[in-house]
């Protein structure tokens, strides 16, 4: 039995507030999302430890820059509601046995002065609804993009985190290719 999950990172919503005076030269917007490599992450379960522990990232990584006048956060989520099977709609999978850790590689701090990060240590689960990954500290989080750079690493089925708590084996899901969108919205933060 092999499932094939990929998770398509290919939509993006920028939420840009009135241009003011800026620190980044024209013509660039006030926020700036770039995402440098990882559009499209694929994870295949064909060993039996797989459907039992999960896939910990090894090489699944998104690595994005966020350069930006304002303060900031980044929020993710699906497009859909569950993850449906390719073969078949019937075939159907939880969001929540996606998770993301995010690592800051960039010289804004994620130690809550600058960045609040909350999937530093543990990952956080996929929902269809808006899911704030990461915002403004007690500093500022504004800069250029090599200040705010970071890789998400995506993991599946390792039930750590709030990811779903239950094996892909203990789930009994069905063999599939299993696809979605995942949406990064940065919008000024409160």
């Amino acid at each position: 039995m092999k499932v094939l999950i990929k998770i398509l990172i290919i939509s993006l919503v920028l939420v840009f507030s009135k241009l003011q005076a800026q620190d980044i030269p024209p013509p660039n917007p006030t926020m700036v999302i770039s995402i440098l490599s990882g559009y499209s992450i694929s994870f295949l379960f064909d060993e039996i430890d797989e459907y039992n522990n999960g896939i910990l990232n090894q090489g699944q990584s998104t690595f994005i820059r966020i350069g930006a006048v304002l303060d900031w956060k980044l929020q993710f989520k699906a497009d859909q509601t569950i993850f449906y099977g390719d073969d078949s709609p019937t075939n159907q999978m939880e969001l929540n046995n996606v998770g993301v850790v995010i690592l800051s590689i960039g010289t804004n701090q994620d130690d809550g002065s600058n960045i609040i990060n909350y999937a530093k240590v543990l990952p956080i689960a996929l929902e269809s609804n808006d899911v704030t990954l990461m915002t403004k500290g007690t500093s500022s989080n504004r800069g250029y993009e090599n200040r705010n750079s970071f890789s998400l690493n995506w993991e599946m089925g390792t039930m750590r985190g709030n990811m779903n708590n239950l094996s892909l084996m203990e789930q009994m899901l069905v063999s599939d290719t299993y696809v979605l969108n995942i949406v990064l919205t940065l919008s000024p933060a409160n």
